[in-house]
């Protein structure tokens, strides 16, 4: 239970095993448990009132702060689509091992910083750092079928993040047995090597 003596507060009743955590968290901060959760409570009403929900927020911090950890920066999408329609229309074979082998840096850093939940982290990663329409990743057994959906996304683009995916797919130990794609729009079919990384959805 949280209260404070202030005459224009209200008494608020939460769960014991929340209390403790958050009186841990004020120990370690130097702060009251008042202060701290009244605080936490003001950010989750300015979240509310952006229309977003607290658990969505958690995760775009939590994807920033490994994408940021990964050496990734943003750039306005225009001049990148035609920087990459520019490399793409001259040196098409050299970009895409360029992509794949990112791919799999990626793959490996997500590996050494999430271990399991490293594919369910890469669904949500795949939408917000590259602004797609939709994204889904299902773990069948031994097989992970991945598609994506954007858009605006050029052709170009779009065979570039499907090397992209497959070096992160080879870096958290899958093959790709299929691979189907249109402008924007792609499906994927990996499956697990035997030995590899033992990968599960979060």
């Amino acid at each position: 239970m949280v209260t404070r003596s202030s005459k224009d507060t209200k008494l608020v009743v939460l769960p014991s095993r929340l209390v403790e955590q958050l009186r841990e968290i004020a120990v370690r901060r130097g702060v009251s448990v008042s202060s701290f959760a009244a605080g936490a409570l003001e950010q989750a009403v300015r979240v509310e009132e952006m229309e977003a929900s607290l658990e969505e927020t958690v995760d775009i911090f939590g994807i920033y702060e490994i994408v940021r950890g990964s050496g990734a920066v943003q750039i306005p999408r225009s001049r990148f689509s035609n920087l990459i329609s520019e490399l793409h229309r001259n040196n098409k074979d050299e970009l895409m091992a360029a992509w794949e082998k990112a791919g799999r840096w990626y793959g490996e850093y997500l590996h050494a910083r999430l271990g399991d939940g490293a594919l369910g982290f890469l669904e949500k990663a795949l939408r917000v750092s590259w602004n797609l329409d939709e994204v889904t990743i299902q773990n069948e057994g031994l097989i992970v079928n991945l598609r994506f959906t954007s858009f605006i996304m050029a052709l170009e683009l779009t065979e570039l993040l499907v090397s992209y995916i497959s070096g992160v797919m080879n870096a958290l130990g899958y093959e790709a047995v299929e691979k189907s794609y249109l402008r924007g729009l792609a499906t994927l079919s990996f499956r697990e090597v035997p030995g590899a990384h033992d990968f599960t959805l979060a």
